[in-house]
């Protein structure tokens, strides 16, 4: 009962959905929405590393390479006969 009372005496219906300021509130929600969509889902997975990054990445895979070509090496892999 007190709650009713209360709530007509502060008239919120302004705050509602259908009232001004709700639907500006419900507007920036939907634009602040959509840009965390754009940078979580679509920007985040695209390739964007940086150069210094490109070199360390391909400095990595080289480096790799000469590990796994010390523990097979090609000229001494012979069959028994």
């Amino acid at each position: 009962m007190y709650i009713i009372i209360l709530i007509s005496f502060l008239n919120l219906s302004y705050l509602s959905p259908t009232g001004f300021i709700g639907f500006w509130i419900l507007f920036l929600g939907l634009i602040f929405t959509g840009i965390m969509f754009d940078f979580v889902f679509l920007r985040l997975n695209k390739d964007n590393y940086s150069s210094k990054d490109k070199i360390r990445k391909g400095f990595e895979e080289e480096r790799q390479k000469e590990k796994i070509a010390k523990l097979y090496p090609k000229n001494q892999i012979r069959s028994k006969k």
